[in-house]
């Protein structure tokens, strides 16, 4: 089975990702996820993330779309409640841009030996997937994440 390429995708910038924008909802079991992308602004999109699992924060992520150079990296920053970060000070999940369409993303995770890549599919306008895989099938934990487009905030949603 073919893999995703392992080489940077160049000339790319994070506003050509613009199209994740938006506020997503997904569920896994019971559990309530929401990821939600900014529009592009300052060279970045940024998102937030929030996993709520019986009504309570399991954790979130803090996610930038940044350029450097030529290239287009997604990093990640996780947190548990109270905002205590998981990665040492200086050093999120780094992935690097490698494959791109008008509706789909492809990172390769760096600096691990074991690497991922974390794929984002839009399918139409209100629907979004997200999952990472070692090859071209998502990975079993923690899945895939089928987002669909919150219309507006619900407290408590």
């Amino acid at each position: 089975m073919p893999t995703y390429p392992e080489k940077a995708l160049e000339g790319a910038s994070p506003a050509d990702l613009a199209w994740l924008t938006g506020t997503w909802r997904a569920r896994i079991g019971d559990d309530e996820i929401e990821e939600h992308w900014s529009a592009p602004g300052g060279g970045t999109l940024m998102a937030m993330f929030r996993w709520v699992r019986d009504g309570q924060v399991l954790f979130y992520e803090l996610e930038v779309l940044e350029q450097q150079d030529e290239r287009v990296y997604l990093r990640v920053k996780h947190f548990d409640r109270g905002l205590v970060g998981w990665e040492e000070k200086g050093a999120p999940h780094e992935f690097l841009l490698v494959e791109r369409s008008d509706r789909g993303a492809v990172f390769l995770e760096l600096g691990k030996p074991d690497r991922r890549w974390a794929v984002y599919e839009r399918e139409g306008p209100d629907r979004l997937r997200a999952y990472f895989t070692h090859d071209r099938e998502p990975d079993a934990h923690p899945g895939v994440f089928e987002f669909a487009r919150a219309s507006s905030l619900r407290a408590g949603a």
